[in-house]
């Protein structure tokens, strides 16, 4: 099964362009690659909002990354089951769950 179709209010379907000096587009894409966003997504929050909020992580020790790089495998299998069958895996929120607060608390370290 598929993924649902976005709406069409959710659709990113009109394109803005506008011309740069190297120099300016050298600086928006390091500006972006600091908030680890893509060009496109950085100047959207930027024209809209008028800024971009970058949060700093923690360095992770090998264990860790390991760990969630684990969680993430079993998660991503627990969705492709809820895609195939239809049916959500009971453990699912639960584990997504666990997993978001976990990031958040490496996320939103100083």
């Amino acid at each position: 099964m598929a993924r649902p179709r976005k709406g069409t209010g959710d659709q990113l379907s009109e394109m803005l362009r506008c011309r740069l000096k190297p120099a300016e587009y050298l600086r928006v894409r390091q500006a972006a690659q600091q908030a680890n966003m893509s060009v496109s997504d950085y100047m959207r929050r930027m024209l809209l909002t008028g800024t971009v909020t970058v949060k700093k992580t923690k360095d992770l020790d090998p264990a860790t990354f390991d760990q969630l790089r684990r969680i993430g495998v079993n998660l991503n299998q627990a969705v492709h089951k809820l895609h195939a069958t239809g049916l959500i895996p009971p453990e699912l929120a639960r584990a997504a769950s666990a997993v978001e607060k976990a990031m958040m608390v490496i996320v939103d370290a100083p």
